[in-house]
């Protein structure tokens, strides 16, 4: 498909989009949740698209410990989030079944899965955004109940296959490799407004305005307090496994003690569907 092809008509204004990367722990979310008022005014937004994939602990095990609650989730959407996105922790805790029946939360796409949705189309006066979450192989984790997702690139052509992808399309793309998302972006330039990278926690420092107008960044970074290796928790989990020790004989993970971050970018979308701006706010 050459760029003009692949765009679908958006039919939409102009519009601001937030994209939030990984909120970590109920704390996070609760501080989110009081600034997004003011972030919306601040910023003139229209939309606040958020990954909430680990705003609770459910375990004491980081790899499969993390996920959602009804009790988060009710209040990020009270306080005005318009989509929740997740990840391979999307399937962790108990709330799993609740979780993916509400209309806002949008889990990976590219999965054998009956529960939820991986498109959500949000319409408010005249834009139109639609928000799809895709999960990389690389994101896969011991004890992982996430369903394994299948390959980036065959999956986005049947995406494009069976799907109406109305007005500007945003995609949180959950994956630990950024040379994969970069690769991906670069392969859907010009078919999507932005693709934003989430899963690592660490942020990338520059957004990139890509050829055919796709917004592109290759990590969000996490929303949660800072401290450790700046994943928002203490990593001792992972240190086991790289060394080969039983990372689940460990005591419960605990949380970072440091500031509270923000890990998040701003969209511009022009009424063509295009991004005209990357802006990375904290």
């Amino acid at each position: 498909m050459s760029t003009t092809e692949a765009r679908p008509e958006p039919g939409t204004g102009a519009m601001r989009v937030l994209c939030v990367g990984d909120v970590v722990g109920e704390e996070a979310a609760g501080w989110l949740a009081g600034r997004i008022p003011q972030l919306r005014d601040e910023h003139g937004l229209d939309w606040v698209v958020v990954n909430a994939e680990n705003c609770a602990v459910t375990g004491p095990n980081p790899m499969d410990g993390f996920g959602m609650t009804v009790e988060v989730i009710d209040q990020l959407l009270d306080a005005g989030v318009d989509a929740i996105t997740g990840g391979n922790h999307s399937w962790d805790g108990p709330d799993v079944d609740k979780i993916l029946s509400y209309p806002q939360v949008v889990r990976p796409l590219n999965l054998d899965e009956d529960r939820g949705q991986g498109l959500l189309t949000l319409r408010r006066g005249q834009t139109t955004l639609t928000v799809m979450n895709l999960l990389s192989p690389t994101a896969e984790l011991p004890g992982m109940a996430a369903p394994m997702p299948r390959p980036l690139w065959p999956s986005w052509c049947q995406i494009t296959a069976d799907h109406d992808l109305p007005g500007a399309v945003v995609i949180d793309l959950h994956g630990e490799s950024p040379w994969e998302k970069a690769s991906f972006a670069a392969a859907i330039d010009g078919q999507v407004a932005g693709v934003v990278g989430t899963h690592t926690h660490d942020p990338t420092l520059r957004g990139h305005l890509l050829p055919g107008g796709t917004g592109y960044v290759a990590e969000l970074g996490m929303t949660g307090r800072l401290g450790h290796t700046g994943g928002g928790f203490d990593p001792m989990h992972f240190v086991a496994k790289l060394r080969g020790e039983d990372h689940t004989a460990l005591p419960a993970y605990t949380l970072a003690q440091g500031p509270l971050a923000l890990g998040a970018v701003v969209l511009d979308i022009d009424a063509t569907g295009a991004s005209t701006a990357v802006t990375r706010i904290s």
